[in-house]
């Protein structure tokens, strides 16, 4: 997002955006380059719009992990009235960005690497794909085969086809 010019005089009447009463102009451009690096990787076509099924790995890649109704929610409001099945870049950093400054909990590296150390029972250092798929499709808000899959060609390692989950927190946490 470009830079605004910053007015020689200050204004007395409250932002037009509720974020920008809350953040300053600096968080707000950290968290919009964050944004638009993990929707850049969906962006297909360039044309800056994603797939709306593709919308709940961007939120996760942010940190942001919600339940299926509040992503059902969520992808919704992005799509507004058209329904075409995808998001614009626009639609999509205006909900981000509110979410990332809410009070909303985001697993840190820390968390994330404990939950992994809990998975890996043998404690090899590394997971595999099928044990990640049975951890993630079994108990509580199972993923989708769709989200399994995504999440797996991103995590899984090409060379050996392991999931090394300390190279993987450190990759998850860097978008936090």
């Amino acid at each position: 997002m470009p830079k605004r010019a910053k007015s020689a005089r200050k204004s007395t009447s409250a932002p037009a955006d509720p974020i920008e009463a809350v953040i300053s102009e600096e968080t707000r451009l950290a968290l919009c380059k964050k944004i638009k690096k993990a929707f850049d990787t969906f962006d297909q076509g360039e044309n800056q719009s994603c797939d709306a099924r593709e919308v709940g790995t961007i939120i996760r890649s942010l940190g942001i992990f919600p339940s299926q109704e509040q992503l059902a929610t969520w992808i919704a409001e992005m799509e507004g009235a058209e329904k075409t099945g995808y998001i614009s870049y626009e639609r999509l950093s205006k909900v981000l960005l509110r979410l990332l400054t809410s009070n909303m909990l985001r697993d840190d590296e820390e968390k994330l690497y404990r939950a992994f150390l809990a998975l890996d029972v043998d404690s090899k250092g590394y997971l595999t794909p099928d044990e990640l798929r049975a951890f993630m499709t079994g108990d509580g808000e199972p993923f989708s085969n769709d989200e399994m899959e995504e999440m797996l060609m991103a995590c899984t390692d090409p060379t050996d086809g392991k999931i090394w989950f300390e190279d993987y927190v450190t990759i998850l946490s860097a978008y936090n």
